[in-house]
């Protein structure tokens, strides 16, 4: 997993980070992790289709996309 997040956001205080993995030789997925006041309140891997060599994919987004919007619900965060 790189050290420097692809893309982060805040909701209700809590910051959702994403990661990609810094070689082909780690695994293959998404790592969202979740914080809220500096502690880790979830961290979940989700797999990539497609080996991000520029970038993610875009069906690799959508994919992390959803997800993301799970956990918003799952946490109580939704508006």
């Amino acid at each position: 997993m790189s050290t420097e997040p692809y893309g982060t956001f805040t909701i209700a205080g809590h910051i959702f980070a994403c990661y990609l993995p810094d070689t082909s030789r780690d695994p293959q997925v998404w790592t969202i992790v979740v914080t809220k006041d500096g502690q880790e309140i979830r961290r979940e891997t989700i797999p990539l289709n497609h080996e991000p060599r520029f970038g993610p994919d875009f069906e690799d987004v959508a994919y992390r996309d959803t997800r993301i919007e799970d956990i918003i619900k799952e946490l109580g965060l939704e508006d």
